[in-house]
């Protein structure tokens, strides 16, 4: 699955990558490791970290959320 990775300002260096999105997760830095998930969606909620608990629930939406919406949220 193709990875898309925020940069700090206008630098494209791995050391100023802020996040890295996967479709499903958003991770910290330049990371893929479940560990450092800050955010995860499935089915319309999103959720804190990677958590599926309804605890962990930080937005329930009625429709597909546009990636960067969910950046707004941070």
């Amino acid at each position: 699955m193709a990875q898309t990775r925020f940069y700090k300002g206008n630098s494209s260096y791995t050391s100023d990558i802020l996040y890295t999105w996967d479709g499903k997760s958003l991770y910290k830095g330049n990371s893929s490791y479940s560990s450092d998930i800050i955010l995860n969606i499935s089915g319309n909620r999103v959720y804190r970290g990677r958590s599926s608990y309804s605890s962990d629930i930080l937005y329930n939406m009625d429709g597909p959320i546009p990636l960067p919406i969910l950046i707004m949220i941070l």
